[in-house]
């Protein structure tokens, strides 16, 4: 195997890497901001619409940037990746803990 072979596979492998890190952060990030957003802040209709927007397109810049500190690159770690990765278990698991957390409340 080639020296520049082994570089591209171990590029590959990082930006795997990240993409998975930020996928299950995304997941919980679902998850949480449905919680609050509904539970604890008691939103429904179009201002939870609204919350979930703002998680979805917002705070994964704040968690690739802030959190885990991945470098700005415009081939490897672009604003498209970030927002891409992990859009639809963000979907999923905000939908399905909101869902249940209503019918909850709903019936106390």
């Amino acid at each position: 195997m080639s020296k520049k072979k082994a570089k591209e596979d171990e590029l590959l492998e990082i930006r795997l890497e990240k993409e998975t890190k930020l996928y299950w952060i995304k997941a919980i990030t679902g998850a949480l901001s449905a919680l609050i957003g509904r539970l604890f802040i008691g939103l429904i209709g179009w201002p939870l619409f609204f919350w979930m927007l703002g998680f979805w397109f917002g705070f994964p810049f704040i968690i690739s940037f802030l959190i885990l500190r991945y470098p700005y690159d415009k081939e490897e770690w672009n604003w498209k990746i970030i927002l891409k990765t992990g859009i639809g278990i963000f979907f999923f698991t905000f939908m399905v803990l909101g869902t249940v957390i209503h019918t909850i409340l709903k019936f106390l």
